[in-house]
Formats: C-alpha cells, sequence, structure tokens
C-alpha cells in the first residue's frame, strides 16, 4: 500500500464506507441506441447512475430495478456485470481526490475489479457483486491505516 503521511491519515481516520443496498447493472448498448429519458435521471427515482458515451459503445451503471424498467426502451443490450456502489462518505472533511484513486489502486493491487467514480459532492467505487465482502475488509483495513 501506499506511503500516507500523517495529515493525509488522519483524513482518511473521518471517511466512511457506505454500501448501496441495491444491486446494480453494467449495460452495454451499440452508440447507435437512443438517448435516456430524461425522466431517468430525476433524483426521487435515480438514488445513482452513470452513463457514459463513447465512440464504440453506451454504458449504463443502473439499479437492477431501474433496469428492468427502462429495458424495454432499448433494441439491442448487453448486461456485462453485476456490481455493488461503495460510497465513501467524507463528512465535515473536504473531498479527497488522491484517496479515491489510492483505495482503487488498492483494491485492485489485491486482484479486485474496481471502477472509481468521483461526483460533485461524493466518491463511489463500483466493486462486482461476489467481490464485496473482501473488498470492504481491503478498504476498511486502507482507511485505519
Amino acid at each position: 500500500m501506499p506511503e500516507l503521511t500523517p495529515s493525509f491519515r488522519k483524513q482518511l481516520s473521518r471517511i466512511r464506507l457506505k454500501v448501496l443496498p441495491e444491486d446494480y447493472f453494467v449495460v452495454r448498448l451499440p452508440p447507435t441506441e437512443n438517448a435516456v429519458p430524461a425522466e431517468w435521471y430525476r433524483p426521487v427515482t435515480t438514488r445513482f447512475a452513470v452513463f457514459i458515451r463513447d465512440p464504440a459503445a453506451i454504458t449504463l451503471v443502473v439499479s437492477r430495478r431501474k433496469w428492468l424498467r427502462m429495458q424495454n426502451l432499448f433494441r439491442k443490450f448487453r448486461i456485462v456485470e453485476t456490481v455493488k456502489v461503495v460510497t465513501l462518505g467524507t463528512g465535515r472533511v473536504r473531498r479527497l481526490e488522491s484517496c479515491l484513486v489510492t483505495a482503487g489502486k488498492v483494491l485492485v493491487e489485491a486482484g479486485i475489479d474496481s471502477l472509481p467514480v468521483s461526483s460533485f459532492h461524493y466518491d463511489h467505487i463500483l466493486v462486482p457483486k461476489q467481490n464485496l465482502p473482501r473488498a470492504i475488509r481491503l478498504l476498511r483495513q486502507f482507511l485505519s491505516r
């Protein structure tokens, strides 16, 4: 694991892990698919979602429940993986961008695929559902150093 300065270690000790209760699907769509309708972005119906459009494909990360409702909007799709979302809550501490990168590196070095995602208010790490217990154990060890 990377070396930690005393001030960075103190900030890490304030971070709380929260696992969102829903299962999330990583879904690949062809780049020619229609856009996701605006009503699917409402905070009331969407706790967490990631929409990535690149030239080769569209990738969605949405809750299982939401996907079951919206899958009929798309002609072709492929569910790639089921993931859990781990949120790194910092409370009043300023966001720690280097923490997210380092936490993701800790998981990858342990052989756990992960995708760190940073938003304006929270940091998240997407972890394959079957690896969640091990990932949480590693993250707790990392944050308690």
